[in-house]
């Protein structure tokens, strides 16, 4: 199995199969898959590569890599696709895969790199971000290139591997943007520590200058296409972007806010089943700590990378993704020296977690009966809990009969299996209640017929219902209310009370009894107005400023319902909740039909017609389906 020529192309089939089996069996799901899938399919719809968009408006969040692999493709097929969306990441997880093989032998020998691709591969967070169309795998790629060309650099000082680095750095910048930088900085700080004529050979100064060159190549151009000049683009455009997504996300969480010890307490599941050797592990590394300067090498790649990202504000999971190489070393070499060891009660202690993990999992997949995804339990989810069952059994069975030794290769084998078969199972089970998809049916219908109709999203944007109904929408109620009118150095202010505004009314009118939920009698919106009455006042001195929001949205809503009560045909989608007093505060609300009610994650959405819509939608169905329709 770790036969010196066929090893890394078997384990690099292996993670092609994993990765990439029933890779668009499932629909794309929110909240970052549909939105790149959306800007990939705007590239190809409008031609313009340059500048992304999504629903027909700039999109300056994320610079373009991941947009431009997805649109690549997509360009034989003509269309993205769930497919499409995840081929950069599988590619990417792949030669991820690789290059941690190549690192881990030229530092350790064949059957650490077997063992360290092998964890790689089979831990629970990379092999997810390996088949989903998300940036960060592509950032991982990236960056591991950076890292290992940085160690080979060390060992063999070939000046050659330094343009390679900068440039995997400068690709790095263009699929996530500053955080391209964060490890490959932090390492050469810390490992060169004391040593600055090391750290000076490396030009890591003009290096990096040049890989940021590389990346505004894309990114002056790209907002002067959006601005219109050189100066709003440098002084807005670079600028404000750096600040939101470097101060503003890091020092100031305004996205993803989370606590110190996050990573702590999500860390290990991202790495199941090897973190369950993880007491083990982090005791070797210790021991460890100063054995070579390959592992000084490792813990420069990970422990800075940790802290700099624990004491960050803004945190996600993902976000350490680029160290994972590291740490399927380091597991890697903790878990062969356990096995070859004497320690049988480290051994069989780990086996007994990991039969319970196992049985814990077989019993929790058909659980899913008692609750409101019933209908996703399955024949084939409750045979794969039988699958769960049995290979507990056999783990423990060989656990009680031997002394653990071959326990890596058992949880190996079995987690391979578990995750070849769950792309199968589990993940189209679970795609009704993940994808937008049948709740847009009628609109793409209209849409690949050419069909021509307004579309309004009322208090809810998001691009799964552009990408799906393949139709832009026009967002309402989605920012500030009256923002036109609201000073500078008042908006945050106004926000906040706008926020608690919304949230008040909904509250009141969550269980007020309806008979009919999509369309209100005259009795029940009396009783809506004094429940929301009642709950506004019990603001106290914060009533006022409340009431005169509802007086504005209330104004805002009479003009939509002025509108859609039009000939011209329109579709809106609106949360349940809030359809309930948005009908309640109109002074007229508009005559509708309920064309769907579908639960999306934890959002309960209606898709609601005027007449002429109705029509339009009747007409759609006697012509039936466009010819190439997706």
């Amino acid at each position: 199995m770790t036969n010196q020529r066929s090893s890394l192309p078997l384990l690099l089939a292996l993670a092609g199969v994993l990765f990439s089996i029933n890779l668009g069996g499932y629909d794309v799901w929110p909240a970052d898959e549909p939105r790149f899938a959306e800007v990939a399919r705007e590239m190809l719809l409008t031609g313009d590569w340059l500048a992304p968009h999504v629903n027909g408006h700039p999109y300056t969040e994320k610079p373009p890599l991941l947009f431009w692999g997805i649109a690549l493709a997509s360009l034989p097929g003509g269309a993205v696709t769930p497919l499409t969306t995840r081929v950069p990441s599988v590619l990417s997880a792949m030669l991820v895969v690789a290059l941690t093989f190549l690192m881990a032998r030229h530092m350790y020998g064949r059957r650490v790199a077997f063992w360290s691709a092998l964890v790689l591969m089979t831990g629970l967070r990379f092999w997810w971000q390996a088949r989903t169309g998300q940036i960060d795998m592509v950032l991982t790629g990236c960056v591991t290139m950076a890292m290992y060309h940085l160690w080979r650099w060390d060992d063999d000082r070939r000046a050659w591997r330094l343009p390679v680095i900068y440039l995997a750095i400068a690709a790095g910048l263009l699929a996530k943007g500053p955080p391209a930088l964060v490890f490959p900085l932090l390492w050469m700080l810390v490992f060169y520590w004391g040593n600055r004529p090391a750290r000076k050979q490396l030009h890591w100064v003009i290096g990096c200058l040049a890989a940021l060159a590389l990346a505004c190549l894309w990114f002056i151009p790209a907002r002067m296409a959006i601005a219109g000049t050189v100066t709003n683009t440098l002084g807005e455009g670079v600028g404000g972007n750096l600040f939101r997504n470097t101060v503003g996300r890091l020092f100031l969480g305004v996205s993803h806010f989370q606590m110190p010890w996050y990573y702590l307490a999500n860390l290990p599941a991202d790495l199941f089943p090897w973190s369950l050797f993880l007491p083990w592990t982090a005791w070797w590394l210790w021991k460890n700590r100063g054995a070579s300067r390959m592992h000084w090498f490792l813990w420069c790649w990970t422990v800075p990378a940790f802290l700099f990202f624990s004491a960050s504000l803004g945190k996600r999971q993902i976000y350490l993704l680029p160290m994972y190489p590291a740490l399927a070393v380091i597991t890697a070499m903790s878990v062969i020296e356990l096995a070859d060891s004497a320690r049988t009660a480290w051994r069989r202690r780990t086996g007994h977690v990991w039969v319970a993990a196992l049985a814990l999992l077989a019993v929790a997949l058909p659980a899913v009966w008692f609750t409101p995804y019933r209908p996703a339990v399955t024949p084939s989810v409750v045979a794969f809990s039988l699958l769960l069952l049995l290979f507990a059994g056999y783990a423990l069975g060989r656990g009680l009969k031997s002394d653990g030794r071959k326990l890596h290769a058992v949880m190996a084998a079995q987690m391979a299996l578990i995750l070849l078969f769950t792309p199968l199972v589990l993940l189209p089970a679970g795609n009704p209640y993940s994808s937008a998809r049948e709740f847009c049916a009628p609109l793409a219908l209209l849409s690949d017929q050419g069909r021509d109709y307004k579309l309004y999203s009322l208090g809810v944007s998001r691009e799964e219902y552009i990408f799906y109904a393949r139709k832009f929408h026009q967002p309402l109620f989605t920012g500030l209310v009256g923002a036109d009118k609201i000073p500078a150095d008042k908006l945050m202010e106004a926000a906040t009370l706008q926020k608690k505004a919304r949230k008040v009314i909904a509250e009141a009118v969550r269980d007020v009894p309806l008979a009919d939920e999509f369309s209100i009698t005259p009795a029940e919106r009396e009783a809506l107005l004094a429940v929301i009455a009642a709950a506004v006042e019990k603001t106290g001195k914060d009533a006022p400023a409340i009431r005169e929001i509802e007086n504005e949205v209330r104004g805002e809503l009479d003009a939509f319902a002025a509108t859609v009560n039009g000939p011209e045909a329109a579709f809106w989608f609106v949360m349940e909740n809030d359809w309930h007093w948005m009908q309640a505060i109109q002074t007229s609300p508009p005559e509708c039909t309920a064309i769907r009610h579908d639960g999306l994650g934890r959002r309960s959405l209606i898709l609601l017609a005027n007449p002429a819509a109705m029509k339009l939608l009747g007409e759609a169905h006697q012509a039936g389906p466009a010819q190439g329709a997706a």
